[in-house]
């Protein structure tokens, strides 16, 4: 079941008696947990009924004992696990599930961890398992923007992706950074490069996506602009968040570059946005495959390096140092 599907009927109240919320990406396990934290059950009705664990600090025999008590004033009770992935002993909860209690419904949140197939299957039949699986890079962009409407902000694709080259994949700080601005902008507002700059903390003018499009249209003069605000405010753009973006940056060139160029190709690469699709595309096809090596090849002895192996020098000269190599 996907997230959208799940979220649609915990909106109707079809609630099932056990979900095994799994897998690496911690965002969609917490809005799910959350959503049924607030909306299974009325508030008046909690205080009895309704309790929040962590795998921590209780065992899987606590949680049955829990679980089998009869609600106090409602249908059900409700029972959310944190931190399952800390509990001892998974497969006796995975044994409840296959006959659960009518009259509860417990939300296991295992976290960095999924059950077997065998035990996925044993779940299903009385239950619910959604496996949270981490946002593909390419993805992100696009999930930005519909993300911002759900916020009900608009925003352009360059934009977008500007805020996934300088966060990541971090979907909860994404969420966290739109709830903020919920504060300070009206609905339906326009979130500009300006604005991320202001509340966000990213530069407009200087930042890793600059630097990587100067870098690929071989605007040397403005790389080195960039490069020299970088050395200024060095604590505010490491080095190794600067080596980690380029090299994403250039793996997707080489990656459209190997591939057998088709709009499905595209796709998988550089998202589904069109605009974004074109930009990248251009700038693959003005690298070749061994020059595309090569950069990569650079950054990764540059990623040694700042790490202290086989060499002491400052950051600001090993960036210096890098970008010099990259575009001579």
């Amino acid at each position: 079941m996907t997230y959208d599907q799940l979220l649609t009927h915990l909106q109707k109240k079809q609630f099932a008696p056990i979900y095994f919320l799994m897998g690496d990406e911690p965002f969609y396990i917490d809005e799910i947990s959350n959503y049924i934290e607030e909306n299974a059950m009325e508030e008046e009705h909690r205080d009895f009924n309704q309790m929040l664990l962590y795998g921590k600090e209780t065992d899987v025999d606590e949680i049955v004992a829990l679980v089998k008590q009869y609600p106090f004033g409602t249908a059900k009770r409700v029972i959310i696990v944190k931190e399952a992935k800390e509990l001892k002993n998974i497969e006796r909860l995975v044994k409840y599930a296959e006959s659960p209690s009518q009259t509860a419904i417990l939300v296991v949140c295992y976290k960095y961890a999924t059950l077997k197939a065998a035990q996925v299957k044993s779940v299903e039949k009385n239950g619910v398992v959604f496996l949270s699986e981490k946002m593909k890079d390419y993805k992100l962009p696009d999930w930005i923007q519909k993300h911002a409407a759900k916020y009900q902000f608009n925003m352009e694709p360059l934009v977008a992706n500007l805020l996934a080259e300088n966060i990541g994949g971090d979907l909860s700080r994404i969420d966290n950074e739109f709830k903020k601005l919920t504060i300070f902008l009206p609905q339906n507002s326009e979130i500009t490069a300006g604005i991320i700059e202001k509340h966000i903390g990213i530069s407009k003018e200087y930042n890793v996506f600059e630097l990587q499009n100067a870098l690929a249209e071989r605007k040397i003069d403005k790389a080195y602009t960039i490069v020299h605000y970088f050395c200024q405010n060095i604590k505010q753009t490491p080095n190794v968040v600067t080596i980690n973006s380029l090299a994403s940056f250039y793996f997707k060139l080489l990656a459209y570059n190997l591939s057998d160029k088709s709009a499905e190709a595209k796709a998988k690469v550089f998202g589904s946005n069109i605009y974004v699709q074109k930009i990248n595309t251009g700038y693959a096809q003005n690298h070749s495959v061994l020059e595309l090596k090569k950069i990569i090849s650079i950054l990764r002895e540059y990623d040694v390096k700042i790490k202290g192996v086989d060499s002491n020098l400052p950051d600001e000269e090993l960036l210096k140092e890098l970008v010099y190599k990259l575009t001579h």
